[in-house]
């Protein structure tokens, strides 16, 4: 990974902003401070949850939830991470992440990766990225990608993932971005993505990584998607 994001007094920006039922709420960069909560409401919240790492049960396996923790951690530090904060009487939260990075065409996105339980879910994303081809689609040298999206189990229902999604286009044009692209592995975030303006480019069944040798079943018939939104 070579884009680097210029961390200056503007720092963190704010790209959305509202009050509903008298909590205010704001979307913005995550601050270096809160990257240590990040990655616990990360580990708590999105490891359990997200499709391909409870397939494998990827949190019943040590190594790899401290492996996918480590890749959170060096994710967050590059500043392209989106939070949403609720501020209500007189108290700040943070609600949700969605882990984001700049994927650059010609440049392969490198992880120590531990745990073979992780090593299955990551070789899973880069092959429907292969498959996939985003940044050939998308004509352009680079867009926003995340490696996950999660919204605090009692505040979801509350349209918070939808608000983060929609705050990648500010942020995107504001690092001169023309896009983004995401493997959704789950049907919810799938429809999500759908209502946000993202159209899918390629589709497989889980069973089709089992078939391409990696640890998942072979009669896995849910489907993985990746996702793309150009900003004109």
């Amino acid at each position: 990974m070579t884009f680097k994001r210029v961390w200056d007094e503007s720092c963190p920006r704010i790209w959305d902003q509202w009050e509903a039922d008298g909590t205010k709420y704001t979307i913005q960069d995550l601050p270096p401070e809160d990257d240590e909560e990040a990655l616990k409401i990360l580990l708590e919240h999105l490891a359990p949850d997200e499709v391909l790492c409870k397939t494998l049960d990827l949190v019943i396996d040590p190594e790899s939830l401290q492996g996918i923790g480590k890749v959170w951690k060096e994710c967050l530090k590059l500043r392209t991470s989106l939070a949403c904060y609720i501020e209500k009487d007189g108290g700040r939260k943070l609600v949700a992440i969605n882990v984001c990075l700049v994927k650059e065409k010609g440049v392969e996105m490198e992880f120590a990766v531990e745990g073979s339980r992780w090593q299955s879910v990551l070789e899973a994303v880069k092959y429907s990225e292969r498959k996939a081809d985003p940044l050939g689609y998308l004509g352009l040298d680079k867009a926003l990608t995340a490696m996950g999206l999660v919204v605090l189990r009692e505040y979801r229902g509350a349209k918070l993932g939808a608000r983060v999604l929609a705050s990648r286009e500010p942020l995107c044009r504001a690092l001169g971005i023309g896009g983004t692209t995401t493997v959704f592995s789950g049907a919810a975030s799938q429809k999500l993505a759908a209502r946000c303006g993202f159209h899918s480019i390629f589709e497989c069944q889980i069973k089709e990584f089992a078939q391409a040798g990696l640890d998942f079943p072979k009669d896995d018939e849910r489907i993985v998607k990746v996702m793309v939104k150009k900003y004109e």
